[in-house]
């Protein structure tokens, strides 16, 4: 990791209107999965009037995109949402890939990590999970490095939607291929796995929705089992997109574990 300022991540920290006092120990700190952004979890965060909200944009996505920056594996990103914390322990929130960045910094830092709500966190290293169209190599040239994201926003998305989208928005996408690409190649081919169960010392709410498909159901419940204590729960009617389009349910599941800590 280079410690130069301009690299770091980039934070966004609620604004609440004149007079609403919010206690410094009810807070929740973002984590957004691959291909994304902490912007896409503003409507989330208008349902948390009633905590201090923090989310950025990982390095290499969003308005932490640099150039001439070196991509992160998944233990950079781990550092990364160690610094967000400072010294301000928070539950954490983490979507997709964001969810095995949260379990992997309660594991190394529980001090920290007060407890963790993961949002069908994936887990890419496992036997069972569907193979990422990742390149044959981080070496590759740009072209099969853009061909092989494009494959993974297909898959994600679904081939009319991308098809759909407009050229500029299209590049946004495929400008954070380098960051994909070696989170999800630390994440498959690391040696081990990206955080152990085991170390989870911490509440955590193993969540999904029923309008998902097979593989994040699957994740979901393995990591409620593998981790001691965890809740499984599900939100009805909800995909992987679920901060979009069903931000009230998810801002509860924050809730209840963040009262569930203070306790």
């Amino acid at each position: 990791m280079t410690d130069t300022a301009r690299c770091r991540p980039l934070l966004y920290n609620a604004t609440r209107p004149n007079g609403h006092t919010v206690p410094a120990s009810a807070r929740v700190v973002i984590v957004h999965g691959s291909m994304d952004s902490s912007a896409s979890f503003a409507r989330l965060e208008d349902r948390l009037p009633d905590m201090n909200v923090t989310r950025y944009d990982r390095r290499g996505y969003g308005r932490s995109r640099h150039p001439g920056d070196g991509a992160l594996d998944v233990a950079g990103h781990v550092d990364d949402l160690l610094s967000v914390l400072g010294d301000d322990p928070a539950v954490v929130l983490g979507h997709s890939f964001g969810g095995v960045i949260a379990l992997a910094a309660a594991a190394t830092a529980p001090d920290l990590v007060r407890g963790v709500v993961a949002y069908e966190a994936p887990m890419p290293w496992a036997r069972w999970w569907p193979e990422v169209p990742l390149p044959e190599s981080l070496d590759c040239d740009r072209g099969e490095l853009d061909r092989a994201a494009e494959t993974f926003m297909r898959r994600a998305m679904g081939t009319q939607r991308w098809d759909e989208l407009p050229s500029d928005k299209k590049g946004s996408f495929l400008a954070s291929a380098p960051a994909w690409a070696t989170e999800l190649w630390s994440a498959v081919h690391g040696t081990p796995a990206p955080y152990d169960p085991a170390r989870i010392r911490v509440p955590v709410v193993s969540a999904y929705g029923t309008a998902t498909d097979p593989r994040h159901t699957r994740a979901a419940r393995v990591l409620a089992a593998e981790v001691s204590g965890a809740k499984l729960m599900q939100i009805d009617g909800a995909d992987h997109v679920v901060h979009r389009r069903r931000p009230d349910a998810l801002a509860d599941l924050i809730r209840q574990l963040d009262a569930e800590c203070a306790a």
